[in-house]
């Protein structure tokens, strides 16, 4: 009898420390902290002669080969003209159309022109 307690209670630590082990192996990833600047929350008020005075790309109106220029590839051009308009460029990130690490590597070359605008949604 005390045979069958041990070998049940054995069993019982056992599928519980698996039942915890799976469990925790199916959590999603943590997502690093995301470096986010003041000048990246704010949404800028920036006219498109601001943009090509500062030498950015606009993330609304600039064209597939503009884009691949920053060194995107062609799957990150498409996803981010398909997800189009932006009121900010943080919104790339906010949104997973760009990877944090993608726009970090970006974030300097490129702002969005008059961000405080209405965005009709269609």
């Amino acid at each position: 009898m005390k045979k069958s307690r041990v070998v049940l209670l054995a069993g019982v630590v056992i599928g519980a420390g698996t039942y915890l082990l799976l469990k925790y192996l199916a959590q999603p990833p943590r997502l690093d902290d995301i470096h986010v600047r003041t000048q990246d929350l704010d949404y800028q008020d920036l006219s498109p002669e601001d943009l090509i005075s500062d030498h950015l790309i606009d993330l609304n109106e600039a064209d597939s080969a503009q884009l691949q220029e920053l060194g995107l590839d062609p799957q990150a051009v498409e996803r981010l003209i398909e997800n189009r308009p932006y009121r900010s460029k943080l919104e790339l990130v906010s949104r997973m159309v760009l990877a944090e690490a993608v726009y970090t590597t970006i974030k300097d070359k490129v702002a969005v022109a008059a961000g405080r605008e209405p965005v009709k949604v269609a």
